[in-house]
């Protein structure tokens, strides 16, 4: 059985050294912390339905990409009953903006979408009231009925991305992203990065074993592995997809990955070489 606690604690160690050459420890533990709070946050309608933009224009982009034109795509996107009326004129003015992401698929999701939360909230009267009907803490159960139930209603938002909107309105779930699926495969934890749902799991097991919030779990494992964080001062991660940095790592002992390919490399001899 893994030990979760011991893993997470050595992973965020590592993190925060790592970080901290760069930033001042201080801001560094400010911007990481910060992670701990989502948890039963209030969001307005505004800030849900920010949240369903910003997601379905993250799925499957560089994350780099998208910040650089956050600003200019909340000016498009500024309310659902703004853009609830937005026709195909306006859909043509977006893309022909050559500063914005171009991608219909996009922009014409972010539209039905609101046109959706539109008619949600003269249903329930609040965007907040909908997502209560399914009492998603209550049991893990009706959390994923809620994450099924908004991957079927809302355009762009697919197996992964839904994740994304339950973790950043405050659920308990991660989003099983390629990076995190990465390590959770690397330390044993999953066999394919197919495996969504044990991946949630398995994060919901390291907020269980280590008293931190799922989103904190969530942010300490993705800039661990992803291949740039500026917010944590990091100009690579650690676990990285190429070239991980195991010299540093501080779960070797955990992890499939450097006992295969660092500690114990494969030998081929001249008649088994593979062909890859």
């Amino acid at each position: 059985m893994k030990d979760y606690k011991a893993i997470f604690e050595k992973v965020e160690s590592i993190l925060i050294s790592v970080g901290s050459a760069n930033l001042s420890a201080e801001k560094f533990r400010a911007n990481l912390d910060e992670f701990k709070h989502l948890e039963g946050k209030a969001f307005s309608d505004a800030d849900y339905y920010w949240i369903l933009v910003y997601v379905v224009f993250y799925a499957g982009f560089r994350a780099a990409t998208v910040n650089a034109k956050l600003n200019l795509i909340r000016q498009y996107f500024p309310d659902y009953k703004t853009v609830a009326g937005y026709d195909e004129t306006k859909s043509d003015e977006i893309l022909s903006d050559p500063k914005m992401i171009r991608n219909r698929r996009k922009v014409q999701a972010c539209i039905e979408n609101a046109k959706v939360f539109k008619s949600i909230f003269s249903e329930y009267g609040s965007f907040q009231a909908y997502i209560d009907s399914f009492s998603p803490t209550a049991s893990f159960e009706n959390l994923m009925l809620l994450k099924e139930e908004l991957e079927y209603r809302f355009k762009g938002l697919g197996r992964i991305t839904t994740y994304h909107v339950l973790t950043d309105i405050g659920l308990p779930v991660l989003k099983p992203d390629r990076v995190i699926c990465r390590i959770f495969q690397r330390l044993g934890l999953i066999e394919s990065d197919e495996q969504l749902l044990k991946t949630v799991i398995q994060g919901r097991k390291f907020a269980q074993a280590t008293g931190h919030p799922i989103r904190y779990v969530d942010i300490v494992f993705v800039a661990y592995g992803q291949v740039k964080s500026q917010e944590f001062g990091l100009a690579n991660g650690i676990c990285l997809e190429q070239s991980p940095l195991c010299s540093i790592c501080g779960v070797t002992d955990y992890c499939n990955y450097f006992a295969q390919n660092i500690a114990h490399p494969k030998v081929y001899s001249k008649t088994s070489v593979p062909f890859s």
